[in-house]
């Protein structure tokens, strides 16, 4: 019984440490190239990441920012730096002050706004035109 208990106590307390609390000024850390593509046949502004941002791909991370309910019934919401009236869709910032969010299924209904922390699998997209420059995939949100 004790073995379980200090099993369970190491898987429990090695999940909590593996998310990596981050910062909207971490995600801050990349630039832009202007590149012909094929598949779009024109130019794309590629995102090349820093180091300190590339080391992060893949990986669980914890950030707090604006949820942004952009449409709540196709289960398209995304993490902001800024509220709405702010975000870089409005001129202020770029692309990564936004995190595109694949929410696990289930989660609860949010405001537009609302202050959250969002722990999820952060994912570097290069490739994907048709989506933000940083996805948080199995993604979990909880408001403060």
């Amino acid at each position: 019984m004790n073995k379980l208990i200090i099993s369970f106590f190491v898987l429990f307390s090695s999940s909590l440490v593996s998310q990596i609390d981050i910062d909207w000024i971490k995600l801050r850390d990349v630039y832009y190239k202007s590149e012909y593509r094929e598949d779009v046949d024109g130019y794309y502004q590629t995102p090349y990441f820093g180091k300190s941002v590339e080391e992060l791909d893949n990986k669980e991370v914890r950030i707090t920012g604006f949820m942004l309910t952009l449409s709540p019934d196709e289960d398209i919401y995304v993490l902001s730096q800024n509220p709405y009236a702010d975000c870089f869709f409005c001129g202020y910032g770029g692309p990564e002050s936004a995190i595109e969010l694949r929410l696990k299924p289930g989660h609860e209904s949010f405001l537009m706004d609302e202050l959250v922390t969002v722990t999820g699998r952060l994912e570097l997209n290069r490739i994907d035109i048709s989506s933000g420059v940083y996805i948080m995939h199995e993604a979990t949100a909880i408001k403060d």
